[in-house]
């Protein structure tokens, strides 16, 4: 009998932190803070065309699948869809991220986020765009960096 209650006090206490933590490991808040900051970036700086932004926030590494279905890109190809996206005379003129749930593994972290933006052209045509996204980050020299990203929609 007392073997069997050793066992189960053994296997309860085993189980705890699994249901603690559902999703994995988080970063603290200061670090969750810090990379939110560099998402919002990296995606202002897109629809505004900021390349300085872009190239201090994102690493020449990167590798990005975009929600289109297009073929993947790397940091210059991604700059060239951000004049590309500018020429197009659309604005960003909303832009939330609704949910995110952080994975922390040492130096890497991983956000899966869902997203709401909206887009306006000149001529006052309203494109709306609800979607989801896994981004990558890495602490590099002290700091986050947005090193990959995969988007799809799920509606507009």
């Amino acid at each position: 009998m007392r073997f069997s209650v050793v066992v189960v006090s053994l296997l309860l206490a085993a189980m705890s932190p699994l249901s603690a933590q559902s999703f994995g490991p988080t970063p603290a808040a200061a670090a969750q803070r810090e990379i939110l900051e560099v998402r919002e970036a990296a995606w202002r700086a897109f629809f505004t065309n900021d390349t300085t932004l872009f190239k201090r926030v994102v690493p020449d590494e990167l590798m990005a699948m975009g929600w289109g279905g297009g073929p993947w890109q790397d940091r210059e190809q991604t700059v060239a869809s951000m004049k590309e996206f500018a020429a197009s005379g659309m604005k960003l003129d909303q832009l939330h991220f609704p949910k995110n749930v952080f994975q922390q593994y040492g130096d890497a972290v991983i956000l899966y986020t869902s997203f709401h933006l909206v887009l306006k052209g000149a001529n006052g045509e309203v494109q709306e765009t609800l979607g989801r996204g896994t981004e990558i980050f890495v602490r590099r020299n002290g700091r986050w960096i947005h090193t990959g990203w995969h988007l799809d929609t799920i509606g507009t």
